[in-house]
């Protein structure tokens, strides 16, 4: 499973709609409104390259309001209950 951030930035017009239409897309599973540089950021989970190169070069092309995007995969996950698990089985 591969992870992905998108970053998009709406036509302003679009900015009430578009949150919940990213969101029905497969393959999207959080969106957030932001403050900053970008509009919306938009958490993806994919099985592969392919089917994230589908959603982001093909799906989201079709979805009127989006004027730009920059696409960021996730290398590695930290989540503080994983990694004290880990310390309580020993693992150093």
């Amino acid at each position: 499973m591969i992870t992905a951030f998108l970053l998009i930035t709406a036509d302003r017009e679009h900015l009430a709609s578009l949150g919940p239409r990213l969101a029905a897309c497969p393959g999207i599973v959080e969106v957030y409104t932001t403050t900053g540089e970008v509009d919306f950021i938009a958490k993806l989970a994919v099985p592969d390259l392919e089917a994230l190169a589908a959603l982001v070069h093909d799906r989201l092309a079709e979805i009127e309001g989006i004027a730009a995007t920059s696409t960021h995969l996730a290398m590695r996950r930290y989540n503080p209950a994983e990694i004290q698990a880990a310390y309580d089985l020993g693992v150093d």
